[in-house]
């Protein structure tokens, strides 16, 4: 039975550090109006002076981080034997695209350890930003991680921020695109990663954006045997404003996928795996792992449009047995099941999907981690592949896109009926570019372009009454189909909802002795 550390995000961090804050001080005020106000009974001096009284305040954050990892590279870029053989990243190209949505105050992206926060990329909305809910701002390059600082006026619906890093090439050792949406950072983060077989490289990026060190606890349960013993250390330390990186393939190596959690014990930090597979001298692909939902029962995986094959990786503490159902665009159709045993990384290759299944459903009896591998042969026999997560459903949720991207957008409905999903596009000045209303079926999925919201798209969001839709963009650009390159990425959407909490101030003048 694995033993995976208790999980506490940073939001729940930073929430219950207000709550402590406003209990301490509504205690303090009630307890002075108990001794200043009412007097004690005559003879009785251990009972409470007054009945007890409850306020309640809902509090939230007024600031959200996220990390944004910088363009894919391969891990060892030394210089070895004749020049043919070395590796290259090619004509390797990037770029980001940050949006924040709804109350915000001010939304700026910073270098990692940045000095000086007068040289950050400031997140702009239309008409100079009078009166616009939307903020938008890019980068044509990501030579390096970002921070997306955002600053809330308030913790209104449809609140909150995201962006996109994509890195893309059609030559050297990594051809194909690879991107991810930016990372919320956290105490607790797990991931799913691909094989750490020969000729797979794992590179575990931990970035730390508090102002002090981390100490970093990396464990790791794989397909063969349960938890493993790392054959190298498996404690990181991130310095204030740092970066440390660790090679999973080295530490578990000859695994066919890897379960990870990485805890931080001082900080929160952002965390990602690069992934990336070369067999002999042909590239099979690369991307961003980015950290997983929390795990659940009944969970969505994206899948792409076209021939791409799909494995499925399914980890959880105690055996689960799961359900698993395409989802076309007129309802289930049944895949069959997979038995995750208990501490260990269980792999399904998923066969005979649909034409018009863009999503897989899958539901367990007790709660489990599940991720895809989708991958594509390109017609010189190199591969791409993406890693794309289970994730939870929004109510109002949005995405970026990076600069220059064109994109395929999948979306699933989870619910026992019929939904109608609003989607509206956004320019680079944070215009609308466009809106679309999308009916999808019950447990059933549909796809459009990201050109059927006009013009221009750099963000979208979409807005139902149902929380019920989970979604996504594959993004390519013109350069890949241009040379006619294998690609496949996945930028999943994010809760546009600030977490809240109520707390709740009791009035019991009956500890004052």
């Amino acid at each position: 039975m694995s033993e995976e550390p208790n999980r506490l995000d940073d939001f729940a961090h930073r929430t219950r550090a207000v709550a402590t804050t406003a209990v301490t001080g509504v205690a303090v005020v009630a307890l002075f109006a108990a001794l200043t106000v009412v007097p004690p009974r005559s003879g009785v001096h251990d009972a409470a002076a007054v009945d007890s009284a409850t306020v309640s305040e809902q509090a939230s954050a007024r600031q959200t981080l996220r990390y944004c990892p910088a363009a894919m590279t391969i891990a060892d870029t030394a210089s070895y034997g004749d020049e043919e053989f070395r590796t290259s990243t090619g004509d390797l190209a990037s770029a980001r695209r940050y949006a924040a949505f709804g109350s915000v105050f001010h939304a700026q992206a910073d270098a990692l350890g940045a000095d000086d926060s007068a040289d950050g990329l400031v997140l702009e909305g239309a008409h100079g930003g009078e009166g616009s809910d939307v903020f938008i701002a890019g980068q044509d390059k990501a030579d390096g991680a970002t921070i997306l600082d955002t600053r809330l006026l308030s913790a209104a619906d449809g609140t909150g921020s995201t962006g996109a890093v994509a890195s893309w090439a059609t030559t050297g050792d990594i051809p194909g695109i690879a991107a991810a949406s930016c990372v919320t950072p956290a105490l607790v983060q797990r991931f799913l990663v691909p094989s750490t077989t020969t000729g797979n490289t794992q590179q575990l990026v931990v970035v730390n954006p508090s102002d002090k060190p981390t100490s970093i606890d990396i464990a790791m349960w794989g397909t063969k045997h349960g938890r493993i013993t790392p054959a190298t250390s498996s404690v990181l330390t991130v310095g204030a404003n740092g970066r440390a990186d660790m090679l999973l393939n080295a530490a578990a190596p000859d695994e066919q996928g890897l379960y990870v959690t990485v805890t931080s014990h001082d900080a929160p930090v952002g965390a990602v795996v690069r992934s990336v597979a070369i067999d002999g001298l042909t590239p099979h692909g690369n991307d961003y792992v980015t950290p997983l939902d929390a795990a659940a029962t009944t969970q969505t995986i994206m899948l792409p449009d076209g021939d791409a094959s799909t494995t499925l990786s399914a980890y959880a503490d105690k055996d689960a047995a799961i359900t698993l159902s395409w989802m076309s665009d007129h309802g289930l159709v049944d895949i069959g099941r997979l038995d995750a045993h208990a501490g260990k990384v269980t792999l399904k290759e998923l066969k005979d999907r649909p034409k018009d299944a863009h999503a897989i459903l899958a539901q367990s009896d007790a709660p489990c981690a599940l991720a895809a591998q989708s991958t594509i042969e390109g017609a010189d026999g190199r591969h791409d592949y993406a890693v794309i997560g289970a994730h939870a459903a929004y109510a109002q949720s949005a995405l970026a896109l990076p600069t220059g991207a064109s994109a395929t957008i999948a979306l699933a409905n989870t619910g026992e009926r019929a939904t109608t999903i609003t989607l509206t596009g956004y320019d680079s000045d944070g215009a609308p570019s466009g809106t679309k209303r999308v009916k999808v079926d019950a447990d059933s999925s549909a796809s459009l372009d990201a050109d059927d919201l006009g013009d221009g798209v750099e963000a979208i969001r979409v807005d139902t009454d149902d929380v019920t839709i989970v979604w996504g963009a594959f993004p390519t650009n013109a350069t890949l189909r241009e040379a006619k390159t294998a690609a496949l990425a996945y930028v999943p959407a994010t809760s546009l909802d600030v977490p809240r909490q109520l707390v709740h101030a009791f009035n019991d003048p009956g500890i004052v002795r």
